[in-house]
């Protein structure tokens, strides 16, 4: 591995599906995680998954989905904690620190391999990510 390689940046996913086509490698689970990592050509991107090995592509799009949760139940726990350490108004700062979003948003990654032929990975993306790899397309 070169030095330029090592230090570039590395935005790590949570593959939902579609990670078999980062490795070569036959490996007997699902693939849920990997990195992606800037190419040196425009639109290059680099795949990296953990004990295997890494892969060029070329990134053609990415389609974000944004979407969160907010959990009633732990709100609710929340509320019950903020009004027993701190009355009423614990209430309220209970309440919206228990209840608060969960970001949940999803993105579908397209990819072209050296075979030229197009894959896609559905991957959990938050804001930051879609960001930084919707940077890359070239």
């Amino acid at each position: 591995m070169s030095w330029k390689e090592l230090f570039r940046s590395r935005i790590p996913i949570q593959i939902l599906s579609g990670g078999h086509v980062l490795t070569d490698k036959q490996i007997p689970v699902p693939i849920t995680s990997a990195s992606i990592i800037k190419g040196d050509n425009p639109g290059e991107v680099i795949t990296e998954v953990p004990f295997a090995d890494k892969k060029r592509w070329h990134i053609v799009n990415i389609e974000w989905e944004e979407s969160s949760t907010r959990s009633a139940g732990k709100a609710a726990a929340g509320a019950i904690a903020g009004t027993v350490i701190a009355g009423p108004i614990g209430t309220i700062a209970g309440a919206a620190m228990g209840g608060k979003k969960k970001d949940t948003s999803k993105a579908f990654v397209y990819l072209v391999g050296e075979d030229n032929v197009e894959h896609t990975l559905h991957i959990r993306c938050d804001q930051k990510q879609y960001t930084q790899i919707a940077s890359y397309i070239g």
